[in-house]
């Protein structure tokens, strides 16, 4: 396959590629292999650029595939045995990628930059565990594309697992920032995570969601909107959390079952403003900074919840549990 293109933006980049995609081409991304606690077998480099995208497969690898269109890219992985690691660097306005795959594995996430304008920026179609790791200081943003009918900016069909000591800024002009339709599960060396601007929910998660370390900075904005939307327990044993909740009805964090906060990992520190009005739609709720239908627990860590209008709440819960930490807000027990 001719990159023609890669080649003007090779003189500016040093980026050598060469015009077969089994060939080897330079290495685009700032590491060889990054450091892990899992078996990778073979690496494939994924390289974005205006209006295209260079692939690097493994030699014989030929149970991975791959189709360009432009900016855009699908991967599909028949394999059901290796774990493979996919390095996605690069820059692109127009450009995103679908994985599909029925075997566990790893993204890693080198100064990535991508707006998609067809739907989500990475729609990752793998109902097994999925590692996203960010290399030591990179800067990665991601931007989905608007009024389409998927439901989040960077989309996971399986168990996600976000390590790395980089950053991670995500906007979702459809729906949510991201969604991870099974568990996710934030690692202590994750840098920052910003997901602000976003039609819907800018964390949406469902099955549990832990966070071990790192910094979230969010906000839900629109009405009836939630910053973290977990549909089972969410556990926060560590880290940084920053939220504003300034739409109709909104919510900082929001579980269907326990929300356990701890510093079982690390220190935590959790404030969220809860800044938002009463939603009629579809039901008269009010804005809150933490909700559970079931119990919210703390035995350690730092949780304030300001409030600047009379009828938003700071924490709603079944009940409480509080035997250790600082809690600053207000706490209402009974559904």
């Amino acid at each position: 396959m001719k990159l023609n293109h890669l080649y003007i933006l090779a003189l500016a980049s040093t980026l050598i590629i060469s015009s077969c995609a089994n060939e080897e081409f330079e290495d685009p991304v700032s590491i060889d292999v990054p450091s892990q606690d899992f078996v990778v077998k073979d690496i494939v480099k994924v390289y974005f650029a205006e209006g295209n995208v260079a692939v690097d497969l493994p030699l014989g690898r030929t149970d991975v595939t791959y189709v360009v269109n432009n900016g855009y890219v699908t991967i599909t992985n028949t394999n059901e045995t290796d774990e493979l690691m996919f390095i996605l660097s690069g820059s692109s306005t127009n450009g995103g990628l679908v994985y599909n795959g029925i075997y566990k594995c790893t993204f890693v996430l080198d100064n990535l930059s991508l707006v998609s304008n067809t739907g989500p920026a990475l729609d990752i179609q793998c109902g097994k565990r999925v590692n996203i790791k960010m290399t030591e200081g990179s800067e990665n943003s991601l931007e989905d594309a608007a009024g389409g009918t998927h439901k989040g900016c960077l989309y996971c069909r399986g168990h996600v697992k976000i390590t790395g000591n980089g950053n991670l800024t995500v906007k979702g002009n459809t729906k949510n920032g991201i969604h991870i339709k099974e568990y996710l599960k934030i690692g202590t060396s994750v840098g920052k995570i910003t997901v602000k601007e976003v039609v819907g929910h800018a964390i949406s998660v469902g099955e549990d969601f832990e966070m071990e370390g790192g910094t979230l900075d969010l906000a839900a904005t629109n009405m009836d909107s939630r910053a973290i939307e977990c549909d089972s327990t969410v556990t926060i044993s560590g880290g940084n959390i920053d939220i504003l909740a300034s739409g109709n009805g909104s919510r900082g964090i929001q579980a269907n079952y326990d929300i356990t906060i701890n510093e079982n990992s690390g220190p935590t520190v959790i404030n969220i403003a809860a800044n938002g009005g009463k939603c009629s739609e579809p039901d008269e709720h009010r804005c809150m900074g933490i909700k559970t239908d079931l119990v919210f627990k703390m035995s350690a860590g730092y949780v304030t919840v300001t409030k600047l209008l009379s009828n938003a709440r700071g924490i709603r819960c079944l009940s409480k549990e509080i035997t250790g930490g600082t809690c600053d807000a207000e706490i209402k027990e009974g559904l």
